[in-house]
């Protein structure tokens, strides 16, 4: 199986920046800083580093809405995840250990991919930038479990289960606004914590360990139907071994790149 393309780490924090509803008159706040984990890295013989995304989610300056984020904004270049290699993203991550969990605490994270280039993020992390014009957005829900355990989790979403999102609100595909996602012009990603309309708010935390890209595996079957237009051609044109190679050649390079 083809290994995944790391997309973080490692998490350039001082890149990172905050997004929250301030921007719209909000008082949600949110951070995104390096927290060491209890696993050595094989490659490089060093403990591995995650991101700790915390902060606080506050409906009522909103009246019932917020949302809080970190944004990680690529330019003038964007990240290209053709969807010809990639299927989708996977996320890793753990519960927060300075985050004091209760049955109220928001457990719902929410991924999001821009397709769009952002000329307006804040320049600092800690102040709120000018209001942003909304943008369609695609995004997917991960989930900390009502568990004690403080074990590693891992989601993968496939690009077809990025849901088009304005405005906090689902696109349908059909709607005026709908256009599906390039994962080959990726200009912005964002971790985000929402009240989703009311559901959740108070203190949060997770652990975010890695964000990968999943390569698609070696399509064999392309090259089946290379090998049935090679035969073709060598039966129609009758060439031979002293021209080019034979179809038994070809397999045999088959087996070679596929093994």
């Amino acid at each position: 199986m083809p290994s995944n393309q790391t997309i973080f780490p490692p998490w350039h924090f001082d890149h990172w920046r905050a997004v929250d509803d301030r921007v719209r008159g909000g008082s949600s706040i949110s951070h995104l800083d390096k927290v060491d984990l209890k696993v050595q890295n094989p490659v490089k013989g060093e403990e591995e580093t995650g991101a700790r995304f915390w902060g606080n989610l506050d409906i009522s300056t909103l009246g019932g809405a917020g949302f809080a984020s970190q944004s990680y904004r690529y330019g003038p270049s964007p990240l290209r995840l053709p969807s010809l290699s990639y299927s989708g993203i996977s996320i890793s991550y753990l519960p927060d250990p300075k985050t004091h969990y209760t049955e109220k605490t928001p457990r719902d994270y929410t991924f999001v991919l821009k397709t769009t280039p952002t000329a307006n993020i804040p320049k600092h992390p800690k102040t709120p930038g000018p209001p942003r014009e909304a943008q369609l957005t695609y995004e997917v829900t991960f989930s900390l479990p009502h568990s004690s355990e403080e074990r590693e989790e891992k989601r993968e979403f496939r690009w077809n289960e990025f849901q088009a999102t304005y405005r906090g609100r689902k696109i349908p595909e059909g709607d005026e606004r709908w256009v599906p996602l390039d994962p080959g012009l990726i200009y912005e990603l964002s971790i985000m914590c929402r009240s989703d309309f009311g559901k959740q708010h108070g203190d949060f935390g997770v652990v975010v360990t890695s964000i990968e890209a999943i390569r698609k595996e070696t399509d064999v079957g392309l090259w089946s139907r290379l090998k049935g237009l090679w035969n073709w051609v060598v039966g129609l044109f009758g060439w031979s071994r002293g021209g080019v190679r034979l179809a038994d050649e070809v397999n045999d390079e088959e087996k070679r790149l596929i093994a």
